[in-house]
């Protein structure tokens, strides 16, 4: 288990991505089960976590019925910090699907690029920026005016770019298409009106 490329500081890329579920996220209660989904990880691996996430301190539980509840320890003098890095590294994800599933015409989208290879664990400099390529037939101005929450939240420089279906999915893309679709993706889940949707 290595550290994740992303923010080497903390113990493994399945930690990172379950505190930025819960402290990049609307820090609302979770079950386990929504944890692992949202974080892309096994159930039983999002539930050790969680044990010993919860004996430093860092997250609360408690059981309702028959199920835990997990949120993060927002009385620790450096959770905002905390919760900055986190939306900065795999919260951006998170932020960016909140703001395209909201955007008509948006049918699935990916982060790309160099935060995407950092994201997947590949070594080298932190991204300045963070390149999106929506696919459906979202208007590239309706795209971008989404983007610019995040800019402004993160104080990030955010590239979208938008791709028809067609054009994604051709065996035969033209040049630019299949560079992207040759590269590592990192999947962005689209939060539409309450429900979510995750790239394929």
């Amino acid at each position: 288990m290595s550290a994740p490329a992303l923010a080497p500081l903390f113990r493994s890329d399945q930690q990172l991505r379950i505190l930025g579920v819960l402290f990049a996220g609307t820090g609302d209660e979770l079950t386990i089960g929504a944890i692992a989904e949202r974080a892309r990880v096994a159930q039983a691996t999002a539930s050790r976590e969680v044990a010993r996430l919860e004996e430093h301190g860092l997250l609360v539980t408690r059981l309702l019925g028959r199920n835990r509840l997990v949120r993060p320890n927002w009385e620790l003098p450096w959770a905002p910090e905390l919760r900055s890095i986190l939306l900065q590294t795999v919260g951006v994800l998170g932020h960016l699907g909140n703001v395209l599933g909201g955007v008509k015409g948006v049918e699935v989208a990916f982060v790309y690029g160099s935060w995407a290879r950092r994201f997947v664990g590949e070594p080298g400099h932190f991204p300045n920026d963070i390149d999106v390529v929506v696919i459906g037939e979202a208007p590239l101005r309706a795209v971008r005016a989404a983007c610019r929450v995040v800019e402004e939240d993160l104080r990030v420089e955010v590239n979208p770019i938008v791709i028809d279906r067609e054009r994604w999915g051709s065996p035969s893309p033209e040049p630019f298409v299949a560079q992207i679709r040759e590269q590592p993706l990192a999947p962005i889940v689209l939060e539409v009106e309450g429900d979510v949707r995750l790239a394929r």
